[in-house]
């Protein structure tokens, strides 16, 4: 397996690759996949201290399984700036109908939970 980053980032062949490469190039940020999730962020580009504190990170759940952060991150980028968001993953590369946004702050994440409770996004 080549070790550059473009092959190296879990993206190539996936579903909505090319999505998720414009998605990445307009917000600078990285996407990662290990461990059974894929992590986008964390820190944001610009970023300057210490992680968020305990109490910034939401969960979302009940995803449908062909979503991806493409569709995701901008709903999430309206209530707040995204630290991280961790999309859970299966072998198939379907997610696995949950993920977990870390915003930058509690008010942000707070938001979030009351904007973002039983919304349906599609």
């Amino acid at each position: 397996m080549e070790s550059n980053h473009k092959s190296g980032d879990g993206l190539t062949g996936t579903q909505k690759e090319a999505a998720l490469r414009a998605l990445i190039q307009r917000t600078g940020y990285n996407l990662i996949q290990e461990n059974g999730q894929r992590k986008y962020g964390g820190p944001p580009p610009g970023w300057d201290g210490p992680p968020p504190e305990r109490g910034c990170e939401i969960f979302i759940g009940k995803l449908p399984r062909d979503l991806f952060e493409d569709e995701l991150i901008p709903l999430c980028e309206k209530i707040g700036k995204i630290y991280e968001m961790r999309m859970m993953m299966d072998f198939n590369g379907n997610n696995r109908g949950y993920a977990f946004v870390t915003f930058s702050n509690k008010q942000e994440a707070k938001n979030a939970i009351k904007q973002l409770n039983n919304y349906e996004i599609r």
